[in-house]
């Protein structure tokens, strides 16, 4: 009984070590700025909230139209995002007000848009919200490989992965919501995994944040119900669990009702609209799902197996995954195909410019856990190490330049070659070939030596050196971390969570988790 207790920290401090080292490596590509519609509206939405204590913000004018919002009943403009993220960043910006006067030598150095030089610290410390996120994911995916049953090395190979080998990266520079969105899931899924009644809230409650961050995190309720309980029955077949975990959903959607209502009036308006016109949730949003699943997944501007080409890997385990791991191979799949094939509805299923399939992003952790099955058996190692170089390479100019002028420069390109491809629209051309495909014109200026990192545009000796400190503390103190266990006696199962081959409902293949009968 001592033991346990030992080896779970293990798998903690295993977590948190990758989790250090990729922070550490994510702080060096951070691009210390804003720039896009979305973060614009997020940084306004979170600024109003740390000073005025409301939603209500200036809007974004484009020829002529407000976008990205609406006019509430009190006939001031509120953006059409949801609640969460803003109210995160608003205390990022009031503590950028209280160093606002050490910090006001950015102004006078800053070459991207700004509302005047009050507000530019500010700016600068909201934009590296998501880089310790996106690396808390990375651990938190190791974890989960360890609770499966799968090798310390499988972990960290999995978490790694997800971290440097697929488009995680880039989007860990940017202010969007699919960083803290992918956590939070990923999070429930971690405290649902055998769960039992008294514990089953706490996954709830992160699912409910989710739905509170983003309210497609909806989609992933039903199948995390298909994962095992403590007893190795489905969840969904234990009232008490079904309750504890519904009930926070509940309350998180009774929440997001009410704060719509507090802006427009009603429950269900959300003010999202397209360019000021009709909303993107109506039928007018539909597209061809063919279309989108295929963009989704295979096209070069968006598709996944381009941005995360260990996907592959991931795929080709998927039988000995689901061997090994039946109930939760099951659930994980659903998750997919359910939020792969939702989101292939939705006529802007590229997410507009950025870098990869963003709103593939919250299930892109759950698509990798059979990597560790692949790894774990030996026979897919080459291939891991293979692909794992690949998506590396492939992720370096999603890290280090700005996607915004990288979508400048597709769409000048575009118009240059507008006779070329005149049966195309902007979109369609940068989605669906190969020249408009953000890998290459990212490649383009990366070759070009555009680089935007905040340590090297920003002419700061302090700030180079601050950046490069951190990042070695960060990288020493992770490492210290993870050789440890890594370099102990290797073991193929933890014993917390070992097969049981006596157990006679077993697959052959499955591991089997010992745990007490239903009460």
């Amino acid at each position: 009984m001592r033991r346990r207790p030992r080896r779970l920290s293990r798998c903690v401090r295993i977590a948190l070590g990758l989790a250090l080292v990729v922070a550490a490596i994510y702080l060096l590509t951070a691009n210390g700025h804003l720039l896009g519609q979305d973060q614009e509206f997020y940084y306004r939405m979170a600024r109003s909230l740390a000073h005025e204590r409301t939603f209500a913000i200036e809007p974004l004018v484009f020829r002529g139209t407000e976008i990205g919002g609406a006019r509430g009943r009190d006939g001031r403009f509120y953006a059409q995002y949801a609640p969460g993220l803003p109210v995160l960043l608003a205390p990022i910006v009031r503590v950028g007000d209280s160093l606002r006067e050490r910090l006001s030598i950015f102004a006078s150095y800053y070459p991207w848009i700004h509302e005047g030089d009050g507000d530019v610290p500010q700016r600068v410390l909201v934009s590296y919200f998501n880089l310790p996120l996106s690396a808390l994911t990375a651990g938190l995916l190791a974890l989960l490989v360890i609770r499966l049953g799968y090798s310390k090395s499988a972990a960290v190979t999995t978490g790694a992965a997800f971290a440097f080998g697929t488009f995680a990266w880039g989007q860990a520079r940017i202010i969007f919501p699919e960083p803290l969105q992918t956590l939070l899931l990923l999070c429930a899924s971690v405290l649902l995994l055998r769960t039992s009644a008294r514990c089953a809230w706490l996954g709830g409650c992160a699912l409910a944040l989710a739905v509170l961050l983003k309210v497609t995190s909806i989609l992933a309720l039903s199948a995390f119900l298909f994962l095992p309980a403590k007893c190795n029955l489905p969840l969904w077949r234990r009232p008490k669990i079904v309750l504890g975990i519904i009930a926070p959903v509940l309350a998180a959607i009774a929440l997001y009702g009410w704060y719509n209502y507090a802006r427009f009036g009603s429950f269900f308006s959300t003010g999202y609209t397209t360019w000021g016109k009709d909303p993107e949730f109506s039928g007018n949003a539909l597209g061809n799902p063919l279309i989108g699943l295929f963009g989704l997944l295979f096209s070069p501007g968006r598709g996944l197996i381009w941005y995360a080409p260990l996907a592959v890997i991931a795929a080709i385990a998927g039988r000995r995954f689901y061997l090994e791991q039946r109930r939760v191979a099951f659930a994980f799949a659903l998750l997919a195909l359910i939020w792969i094939g939702a989101h292939s509805f939705y006529l802007a299923w590229d997410a507009g410019w950025g870098w990869g399939p963003r709103y593939l992003l919250p299930v892109l952790p759950f698509l990798f856990c059979p990597m560790a099955a692949a790894w774990d058996s030996g026979k897919g190692r080459s291939g891991c190490v293979t692909l794992l170089a690949a998506g590396i390479v492939i992720q370096l100019p999603g890290a280090l330049v700005d996607f915004m002028a990288s979508g400048h420069q597709a769409l000048s390109v575009f118009l240059e070659r507008a006779h070329e491809h005149w049966p195309y629209r902007f979109t369609t051309w940068r989605d669906f070939t190969i020249t408009g495909s953000e890998i290459v014109r990212h490649s383009d200026l990366l070759l070009r030596g555009q680089l935007d990192l905040a340590w090297l545009t920003f002419p700061f000796r302090w700030l180079r050196a601050i950046t490069f400190a951190l990042a070695a503390v960060l990288f020493s103190a992770g490492i210290a971390l993870l050789l440890p266990p890594l370099l102990t006696s290797r073991r193929t199962h933890n014993i917390a969570w070992a097969v049981s081959s006596n157990t006679s409902s077993a697959h052959p293949h499955e591991r089997v988790n010992p745990t007490p009968p239903c009460p």
